[in-house]
């Protein structure tokens, strides 16, 4: 093989390579910017976790009757 020639192939090789590299740096970028949670996401959590935190603090009895009905209410769901 020439050398001109070789040394084509291996300028598309590496040019290859680079855009090979280039690509998957924007495929990893894309991924962390999606995987950072935005401000609306979280706040829109915060009900869920007051209403979780209330319900820890209820008194026993009252708690255990909820969590009872809508595990009841779960298995009827689930079954129809």
């Amino acid at each position: 093989m020439h050398k001109s020639l070789r040394q084509e192939r291996q300028l598309l090789q590496l040019q290859a390579e680079a855009l090979r590299l280039k690509l998957l740096t924007n495929q990893l970028r894309r991924q962390q910017q999606q995987a950072k949670p935005d401000l609306l996401e979280l706040v829109s959590k915060l009900p869920q976790a007051g209403m979780l935190w209330r319900l820890a603090n209820m008194p026993r009895k009252l708690r255990n009757k909820l969590l009872l009905g809508a595990a009841l209410l779960a298995v009827i769901y689930l079954r129809s």
